[in-house]
């Protein structure tokens, strides 16, 4: 038996496993077709997760100019620079 988008989401949360949100969205989109999502748009623009669904028609995807890329590269480097800690703020064991 195939496995259909959201089932397997849908299972692990039943189970009380922890869903990240777009793991949660598809198991939502899988209760709401009825346990049968095919992969197409619901067109249920009524829905509050409407705008987050995976099979939305005509999804844009985010485009990054290339100053804004540079920007989040920039960003990132200085996130991932190691702490320098003073000895006076390390703990001895």
């Amino acid at each position: 038996m195939a496995v259909i988008k959201g089932q397997k989401e849908y299972e692990r949360f039943k189970t009380g496993e922890r869903l990240s949100y777009k793991q949660s969205i598809s198991a939502q989109c899988y209760i709401c077709n009825g346990m049968n999502e095919g992969g197409e748009d619901c067109k249920g623009v009524s829905c509050s997760l409407y705008q987050y669904m995976p099979y939305r028609a005509g999804q844009k995807k985010r485009q990054i100019t290339e100053p804004e890329r540079q920007r989040l590269a920039e960003q990132l480097k200085k996130a991932r620079k190691p702490l320098k800690l003073h000895v006076q703020d390390a703990e001895i064991l």
